[in-house]
């Protein structure tokens, strides 16, 4: 498991940390995952990549408005209760995360 720490961009290309198998959540609702990686954003913001209950990979952009939430302070391998809600515009985004 790679360390409790928020990857910069170049440490990720330094490392080869391959993050291709990660993909968006596209649907609202609750599910469970183990945090993989947290990791910098071009923008005020990070990138926590999860291994889901199912199988499945998701990336999920914590934006600056939710890092008051404190999500960026979650530890990696710690096992969560992932809500994701939709937004006025449709779009999905981490709504909650709580330690199993």
């Amino acid at each position: 498991m790679l360390e409790d720490k928020i990857y910069t961009l170049e440490e990720m290309r330094s490392l080869g940390i391959d993050t291709h198998e990660y993909v968006f959540m596209d649907q609202p609702g609750e599910t469970t995952g183990t945090l993989m990686l947290k990791a910098e954003s071009r923008t005020p913001s990070i990138r926590m990549f999860f291994s889901l209950s199912d199988g499945r990979k998701i990336l999920t952009p914590v934006f600056w408005w939710q890092l008051g939430r404190g999500f960026q302070n979650i530890p990696t391998g710690t096992v969560l209760k992932l809500t994701y809600a939709k937004n006025s515009t449709g779009q999905i985004h981490l709504e909650n995360a709580v330690p199993v």
